[in-house]
């Protein structure tokens, strides 16, 4: 069901540029932050989601935090 959720997030960030440009921020750098503006959009996905799904081709891990990489939603298979 997770990941479900977080691919139709994605899904959904692919086809909505405004989407794209919030999510360019730096206010959505990090995994809590972007999973908070998932969640605001209607999906149920979560930190944890984000940092394990596809092995963690999403993020990028320092000093216990997992920051977003550029341009995260292009990298999901």
């Amino acid at each position: 069901m997770a990941q479900n959720q977080l691919l139709a997030f994605i899904s959904a960030i692919r086809a909505d540029r405004s989407l794209q440009q919030e999510l360019s921020t730096t206010r959505a750098a990090d995994a809590d932050e972007v999973a908070a503006m998932a969640q605001r959009a209607g999906f149920s996905v979560t930190p944890k989601d984000l940092v394990s799904y596809a092995d963690g081709a999403l993020v990028e891990y320092t000093d216990e935090d997992y920051f977003m990489k550029s341009r995260w939603w292009d990298l999901a298979p």
